[in-house]
């Protein structure tokens, strides 16, 4: 009897055993192998922005006195965009017009630097006159004996003073006359200068295109460089997208890109790679790419985000299997253990199987 219990209390041990084994391999999930399309690519998130867009900014500090635009007008190019009061500049110009006018009448007023020196040349010319003749005089004098060598002497040197006083007042007036020249030239370009800066101040649209923001409003401060407003393309758009350094050299341009759109989840786009920036951002660790659409949705806005697929290869009618069943990057389990396969491309979810499995084959999803 102890026997008999033994052998059932086994048989029921085995049957439960078994019961247990199938179910837990029923549970494995599986796949079988087919053939699809794949599609490898670079995957990035992306911005929209208009093509030829660029930051309106103010070359000098002021005021804004006029605003001829708004957000959302179409502009073209040479149209006036906004006036900036320039104080410093006008200022500039007032204070270098005063120091024109007070170089040209130093040159050429009624009581110039120039006039007294031309009164001091006169007196020296008269001076030098009067000491010459006194000195023939003393000469005269001196051949009859009537007056001493010393006196000669010094009426000699008293005209030959006066010759040297009035030589160096003409050499200084001369030498005046061109400082006050080029003062005077000096002056002019600094006013010039200064008044053809002041016309900064008035800014126009670089590009046809549409206003996209303002930021100022008309009577606030402007700093020099500060951003006012954006403008860009109202018909056209590129793409810029930020790839990671390990898939950069993956890329080249023209390559096909898929695009999807957050405002458009329900659609996709075409573009293609038409720009491929060469300096890497060192904090991101990524590279910028642009591409432009070849195929755009009907509305488009600066800022719209989404993601795209920059198409490295594709293939038709090839066999797939998840990219989840894979292990050890060459192996894949069977009902009849492991076996060794080729991957060829990837995409996200799938891969491309060379050699080692064929359409139909089952194979079994990795246990945790």
């Amino acid at each position: 009897m102890n026997r008999f219990l033994k052998t059932v209390n086994r048989l029921l041990f085995l049957t439960a055993s078994a019961v247990l084994f199938v179910a837990c391999s029923e549970e494995r999930e599986s796949y079988t192998v087919k053939k699809e399309a794949i599609v490898e690519a670079v995957y990035s998130s992306i911005t929209v922005e208009p093509m030829d867009m660029y930051n309106v900014k103010s070359s000098v500090a002021g005021y804004l006195d006029m605003l001829h635009v708004k957000e959302g007008d179409v502009v073209r190019s040479g149209d006036p965009l906004f006036v900036v009061r320039d104080i410093a500049s006008n200022s500039n110009a007032s204070n270098a017009r005063i120091a024109y006018d007070l170089a040209v009448n130093n040159l050429r007023g009624d009581q110039s630097v120039l006039d007294d020196l031309k009164l001091e040349i006169a007196n020296a010319k008269l001076k030098r006159k009067n000491d010459s003749i006194n000195y023939s005089r003393n000469q005269t004098l001196y051949d009859n004996g009537a007056i001493t060598l010393v006196e000669l002497e010094q009426s000699e040197l008293m005209f030959s003073s006066a010759k040297s006083a009035h030589e160096g007042l003409i050499n200084r007036y001369d030498r005046t006359k061109r400082e006050l020249s080029s003062a005077m030239r000096q002056a002019r370009n600094n006013y010039e200068a200064s008044t053809s800066r002041s016309g900064d101040s008035k800014l126009v649209s670089r590009i046809n295109g549409k206003v996209y923001s303002v930021n100022k409003e008309e009577g606030e401060l402007v700093s020099m460089q500060e951003q006012l407003a954006i403008i860009g393309s109202d018909s056209t758009f590129k793409i810029r997208m930020l790839v990671d350094e390990v898939d950069i050299r993956r890329l080249k341009e023209d390559q096909k890109i898929i695009i999807r759109l957050e405002s458009y989840n329900d659609e996709t786009f075409e573009g293609r790679v038409s720009k491929i920036l060469p300096m890497m951002d060192q904090q991101t660790q990524t590279f910028e790419v642009e591409g432009v659409f070849t195929k755009q949705p009907e509305r488009l806005y600066l800022g719209l985000t989404g993601e795209a697929s920059i198409v490295i290869a594709e293939r038709e009618n090839v066999l797939l299997i998840p990219r989840e069943y894979i292990v050890n990057d060459n192996e894949v389990e069977t009902n009849n253990g492991m076996k060794k396969v080729k991957v060829g491309i990837k995409s996200l979810s799938h891969a491309e199987i060379l050699e080692g499995l064929n359409e139909g084959d089952v194979i079994l999803k990795p246990q945790e």
